[in-house]
C-alpha cells in the first residue's frame, strides 16, 4: 500500500505529540511492508529536500510555490501549499492508496476541497483524518479569543476537514465528545483506534527517587498549569515539603494577561520558587527530559482537556506511576489504582488526596502498578495490535461501496424540515450566460469574447441592455450582436437588480451565470463549475477566486458561503456565480429595494437560508475590472449601513439563529463592513499594523522559537507594540 502522511511535526526537526504519532505510525506501516512518505513544510529551507532513511521517505517542502501568501493568511496558505505538493506528486507518481492528515490547523482543507470539487488528480483520493489537537478546542481552553481572525477561520478549516474526511479516526472517545459539542457532526462516522508506541525493555525504569514529583509539559492553561499550582499551594501551605518539578516550555503567551506563563507563575508563586518547592526546569533536550521522567516517583498529567497525550503512553511504557486528570482520553486507558491513578478536577481535594496516597505506597506496590502500566501499553498500544486494527479499518473502507456524495458543508441545514432540492426539469446541459449592459461600450467585446472562448461549449449568451444612453456604447453593442452568437434584449433603464432578474427570465438553460459587461472569465471556469453542480444535489451555485485588473491587480480569495460569517460580510463575488437556474429563480432573485448595491450578497444569503448551498473553486477564474467611476467606488459607509439594516431586516430569522456567533465575531474583529479576509489577522489583532506577509511573519517566528535569546527579545518588542 502506498501511504502518504501530511504533518506539521516530525522528529528530529520538530517535537510534539503529532510528530511522535507520525514517527511511530510511519515506522509501523513501513515494518508491515507499506511504501510510506511523509510531507512536511519547512520554512528554514530555500529548496525542497527529500531524504530516505530506513525506507521512510521524508519530503520537506518550501511553502511558497503557489504564491498565495500574498492574499491568504498563513494557515490557509500552508493548507493550499499542501494541496499543491500532493497534486504535484500524484501527477508524477500516481495516487496513493491513502493520504492521512492531522486535523490541526486545517492543513488538509484545500486538498479536501479540490477532491470534493472534482479537480483532476484529486477527485479519486481517499483522505483519512486523524484527530490530534484541534485549535478550535484547545485555544478555547487557553483563553485565546477564538472568534478573532485568523483563529476563527483556522477553526472553520479544521471543522471542514473533519466533516470532509473520507475516514475519521480518533484515539479517544473523550475528544469526539468535546468536538460534537462544538460543531455539526451530521454524516461524520468516526472510528476509534489507540495511538501506537514502541516499547523497549531496556528503557523500563528500575528505580525511582523517592518523592521526586515531575509534571512534563509546557506551562499552559489547557495543560492544567493553573489548577496544578493551586493544588500544590494548598499542600505546601499545609506543610507538604516535597518540590514540584515542571519540565517544559515556559514562554507561551497567556493572552488575557499579555504575559508569558513563566512571568505569571513567577509573579504568583515566586515565594515557593525561592523556597525550592517549585522548580521550573524549562524546555530540556529529549534525552535530559527523559532522564528526569525515568527518575520520577510520580509523573503528573493534570490537563483540563486532552486527547491521548504521548506523555502518558511513554511514561506507562517505562513502568512509571502516573497521576492524571479524568479530563482527557488518557482516562480511557488508565484504570484507577491498577495501572495508574486518575483524579477529577471537579471533585474537591481529589488531586491532593490521590497524590498523598501514591507517595505513601510501598515500593512493591509502586513496582506492581508500573508493571501493569507496561502490560497495558503492550496489550493495547503495541504497533502489532494497532496495525492489525488500523489496516482492517482502512481495508474495510476501501472495499466499501461509495454512495452518491453530498457536499459536506460545515454548518447544519438552516431549515432541516424543508426539502429544497431543485427538480431536474431540463433535458440538456445548456448554460445561459446573462450579461447586464449599461453604457459599457469600451468593454463589452472583451467580455463576450471571453465567454465565447470558454471550453464549455453548450451555452447561450444573453445581453440585457438596460436602457443605455451613450451612443458609442449603443453602437458597440450593435457590432457585438453582428459579430458574435449573442441574443440582445432591450429594456428601459431600471437598474442592475431588475436587469439581472429580467435576464434570468430569458435564459433557457439548466445552468445560468451572470457576468458584468466589463469583466471576463477564464476559459475553464464554466466547465469546472458545472461539473460540481452536476455532482451534488445540495450544491446550487458555484463561485471562484477573483483577480482584479484595471486600476488594481490584487486577488480576492472567496470562501464557501456559510453563516455566521456570511451574515457579516459577503464571502463570494456574486457577479461571478454559476447557478442551477431554478434555484436562482426560486430563492436568488435580486431585490430592487437595495438601491445602492449588495443585492448580490442578499441573494446569496437567501439561497443559503433556503438550503441552496454554494461552494467556491479555490483558484482565480474570474477577472473583475476596477474602474474609477464604477458603482463600487461610490460606495460610502452611510450607504453600506443603510443596506446592512435592510438586509438584516429581510433575514431576521437567520440573524436570530446565529445571534451569539455574530455578536462574538463583531466583538472580536470590529464592524462587518471592515471585514475583508478571515484568513488574516483582523484590524483589532495585536500585530495588525505590521506590514508583513503571512509567510515572512512565520519565518521570523520560526527562527525566534529556536533561539531563547531572540525569543526573549521578541517578547519585549511584542509588549511594546501592545502598549
Amino acid at each position: 500500500m502506498k501511504y502518504w502522511f501530511l504533518a506539521t511535526e516530525y522528529p528530529p526537526q520538530y517535537g510534539g505529540g503529532i510528530g511522535t504519532y507520525v514517527y511511530y505510525t510511519a515506522r509501523m506501516l513501513r515494518d508491515n511492508g507499506h511504501d510510506v512518505t511523509i510531507f512536511i513544510y519547512d520554512l528554514s529551507l530555500s529548496n525542497n529536500k527529500i531524504t530516505v532513511n530506513n525506507n521512510l521517505r521524508l519530503i520537506r517542502f518550501v511553502p511558497n510555490k503557489t504564491k498565495t501568501s500574498s492574499f491568504l493568511g498563513f494557515n490557509a496558505c500552508i493548507s493550499y501549499e499542501y494541496a499543491q505538493i500532493v497534486g504535484e506528486y500524484v501527477k508524477k507518481e500516481g495516487k496513493p492508496d491513502i493520504i492521512e492528515s492531522q486535523e490541526y490547523q486545517g492543513i488538509a482543507y484545500y486538498l479536501q476541497q479540490f477532491k470534493w470539487l472534482n479537480y483532476e488528480g484529486f477527485s479519486n483520493l481517499d483522505i483519512l483524518i486523524t484527530c490530534h489537537a484541534p485549535a478550535f478546542l484547545y485555544l478555547e481552553y487557553n483563553h485565546v479569543p477564538v472568534y478573532q481572525f485568523p483563529h476563527y477561520w483556522t477553526s472553520q478549516m479544521e471543522k471542514s476537514s473533519i466533516r470532509s474526511a473520507d475516514l475519521l479516526i480518533s484515539p479517544s472517545h473523550y475528544l469526539i465528545r468535546e468536538l460534537k459539542n462544538r460543531m455539526n457532526w451530521n454524516g461524520v462516522h468516526e472510528q476509534y483506534l489507540l495511538n501506537p508506541i514502541e516499547t523497549d525493555p531496556a528503557q523500563i525504569a528500575q528505580t525511582y527517587k523517592e518523592n521526586y514529583i515531575v509534571c512534563f509539559g509546557k506551562l499552559s492553561p489547557l495543560k492544567g498549569t493553573f489548577h496544578l499550582l493551586k493544588y500544590f499551594k494548598e499542600l505546601w501551605d499545609n506543610g507538604f515539603i516535597h518540590p514540584l518539578h515542571i519540565v517544559g516550555g515556559t514562554q507561551q503567551l497567556f493572552h488575557p494577561e499579555e504575559l508569558t506563563m513563566e512571568e505569571i507563575v513567577k509573579k504568583e508563586y515566586g515565594g515557593y520558587i525561592e523556597k525550592n518547592l517549585l522548580k521550573l526546569e524549562g524546555e530540556l533536550s529529549p534525552e535530559n527530559a527523559k532522564k528526569k521522567l525515568l527518575d520520577a516517583h510520580l509523573i503528573l498529567v493534570p490537563s483540563i482537556v486532552d486527547n491521548l497525550p504521548y506523555t502518558v503512553l511513554e511514561a506507562m511504557s517505562w513502568g512509571k506511576v502516573i497521576l492524571s486528570s479524568c479530563q482527557g482520553g488518557q482516562s480511557e486507558l488508565i484504570i484507577d489504582g491498577e495501572n495508574g491513578f486518575l483524579f477529577d478536577h471537579f471533585t474537591v481535594n481529589d488531586f491532593q488526596s490521590k497524590l498523598l496516597h501514591i507517595l505513601n505506597l510501598k515500593p512493591d506496590c509502586i513496582t506492581k502498578i508500573g508493571e501493569n502500566a507496561i502490560c497495558t501499553i503492550n496489550k493495547s498500544c503495541s504497533p502489532e495490535k494497532v496495525y492489525s486494527e488500523k489496516i482492517k479499518i482502512i481495508n474495510d473502507f476501501l472495499r466499501r461501496e461509495k454512495k452518491q456524495p453530498v457536499f459536506p458543508f460545515v454548518q447544519n441545514a438552516i431549515n432541516p424540515g424543508e426539502k429544497k432540492i431543485v427538480p431536474d426539469c431540463f433535458p440538456d446541459e445548456l448554460l445561459s450566460v446573462v450579461i447586464p449592459y449599461y453604457n459599457m461600450g469600451d468593454y463589452i467585446e472583451e467580455c463576450v469574447r471571453s465567454v465565447v472562448r470558454s471550453d464549455y461549449l453548450h451555452k447561450e449568451i444573453i445581453i440585457i441592455n438596460d436602457g443605455s444612453t451613450d451612443s458609442k456604447s449603443i453602437a458597440a453593442l450593435s457590432q457585438v450582436e453582428k459579430k458574435y452568437p449573442v441574443s440582445v434584449y432591450h429594456k428601459k433603464n431600471e437598474g442592475l437588480s431588475i436587469t439581472r432578474n429580467f435576464g434570468a427570465g430569458k435564459a433557457t438553460g439548466k445552468y445560468m451565470a451572470f457576468l458584468d459587461a466589463d469583466d471576463t472569465v477564464e476559459e475553464s471556469y464554466y466547465s469546472k463549475a458545472i461539473k460540481v453542480l452536476a455532482s451534488y444535489d445540495n450544491v446550487h451555485f458555484v463561485g471562484c477566486w477573483v483577480k482584479y485588473f484595471g486600476d488594481n491587480n490584487e486577488c480576492w480569495p472567496a470562501f464557501n458561503p456559510e453563516p455566521p460569517y456570511l451574515l457579516l460580510h459577503n464571502m463570494i463575488n456574486s457577479s461571478a456565480l454559476v447557478y442551477k437556474k431554478e434555484a436562482f429563480l426560486m430563492h436568488g432573485l435580486n431585490v430592487a429595494e437595495l438601491v445602492y448595491g449588495m443585492e448580490d450578497w442578499d441573494s446569496v444569503i437567501n439561497l443559503v437560508k433556503n438550503n441552496c448551498g454554494g461552494v467556491v473553486l479555490p483558484e482565480v477564474l474570474y477577472n473583475y475590472r476596477i474602474r474609477k467611476h464604477s458603482m463600487a467606488r461610490g460606495f460610502t459607509r452611510i450607504k453600506q449601513l443603510h443596506l446592512y439594516r435592510l438586509i438584516g431586516n429581510r433575514h431576521k430569522d437567520l440573524y436570530n439563529a446565529y445571534g451569539n456567533e455574530v455578536a462574538q465575531l463583531l466583538n472580536a474583529n470590529g464592524s462587518g463592513i471592515g471585514f475583508d479576509n478571515p484568513t488574516k489577522e483582523s484590524n483589532l489583532g495585536p500585530l495588525a499594523g505590521l506590514q508583513l506577509t503571512g509567510l515572512l511573519k512565520e519565518k521570523i517566528k520560526h527562527r525566534i522559537k529556536r533561539n531563547k535569546y531572540l525569543k526573549q527579545f521578541a517578547y519585549k518588542i511584542y509588549k511594546q507594540l501592545k502598549n
